[in-house]
């Protein structure tokens, strides 16, 4: 059986498993793995691989790192490999005609969402800021328009209600690793045909920057804690305690009629509260500016005048 050459583009770490996948299927050939430039990272700054490159190091696959993947080297590069398709997950950068026409039969991307739902940056954040009972994964033409290609498969998992962005992210990454395969492998080998997206249905998600994890603590509850588990990692939310940075790593929300106004930090039936607009946030752990994270317990502990404080 003739292999299928493979060009497969990611950066973090919800590529890995499916690049494992690819690389480990009989019906496939990898053939180059492009990814994002090492960064800086860490305290020291170190230059350090992007996830996708160690896999593909680990792998023993050709690796391809274009400051600019829409370069014409870099057209010439991928047209040069002579590969069926290019397979695309979270790579981080928008591709140009040029280089979506450079395999032979184009480029297909995997997004994280049920399309035409979140097309954007931030799908998986957006469906848990949301309160989304469920998400998904989508195989797609790759067009000049974001997102917005026809879609070949869709697969759909639950949001389970302590899921975060770490939790659904490696969930919806092992989901592209299992179901991906044969999908890809029906679109070239099979005949799959495509279906075009309901435009009247799309929404979008911005990329996410630091300033969304500001806690508005006049908000309901629901979006705040909500909002904490979509921004756990990074940028991860926060308020100011002291005219210092502190922020929520983990919390619980409970509704109920509460006299406290809107940031105010109380004892709530023997748990430290913080007052939103419909109920309290139940912190379990938190991370003062410049220490680790405490449970908090422990910061209580070190900070006793965080009770009866006002947070924001």
């Amino acid at each position: 059986m003739e292999k299928i050459k493979i060009i497969f583009a990611g950066t973090p770490e919800i590529s890995t498993p499916l690049l494992h996948s690819l690389a480990e299927d009989e019906r496939f050939d990898v053939c180059l793995v492009i990814t994002q430039q090492d960064k800086p990272a860490g305290r020291k700054m170190e230059l350090t691989a992007p996830p996708a490159k160690k896999t593909a190091m680990e792998l023993s696959l050709d690796i391809f790192q274009p400051e600019n993947i829409n370069s014409p080297d870099s057209a010439e590069i991928i047209k040069s490999k002579e590969c069926d398709i290019m397979l695309v997950i979270a790579y981080g950068q928008i591709f140009k005609e040029e280089v979506l026409n450079a395999p032979k039969k184009g480029c297909l991307n995997v997004h994280a969402s049920l399309l035409p739902k979140y097309r954007g940056a931030s799908p998986i954040q957006c469906a848990i800021g949301n309160r989304e009972n469920k998400t998904g994964i989508s195989l797609m033409e790759m067009s000049a328009k974001m997102d917005a290609g026809d879609v070949y498969s869709q697969f759909e998992i639950q949001i389970e209600d302590d899921d975060n962005a770490i939790t659904l992210e490696s969930k919806l990454a092992h989901l592209s690793a299992h179901r991906i395969p044969d999908a890809l492998y029906s679109v070239l080998k099979e005949g799959a045909k495509p279906t075009p997206q309901d435009e009247s249905k799309a929404t979008y998600c911005h990329k996410i920057i630091k300033s969304d994890g500001l806690i508005d603590w006049n908000e309901e509850v629901e979006k705040i804690e909500a909002r904490i588990r979509s921004l756990v990692g990074w940028p991860g939310t926060y308020t100011f305690f002291n005219g210092k940075n502190l922020k929520i790593i983990e919390a619980r929300l409970k509704l109920d009629e509460i006299e406290e106004s809107p940031g105010t930090v109380f004892m709530y039936k023997n748990d430290v509260a913080i007052a939103g607009k419909n109920g309290v946030i139940l912190p379990s752990h938190v991370q003062i500016e410049g220490k680790k994270i405490q449970s908090i317990n422990d910061f209580i502990n070190g900070n006793p005048d965080f009770i009866n404080s006002k947070l924001g």
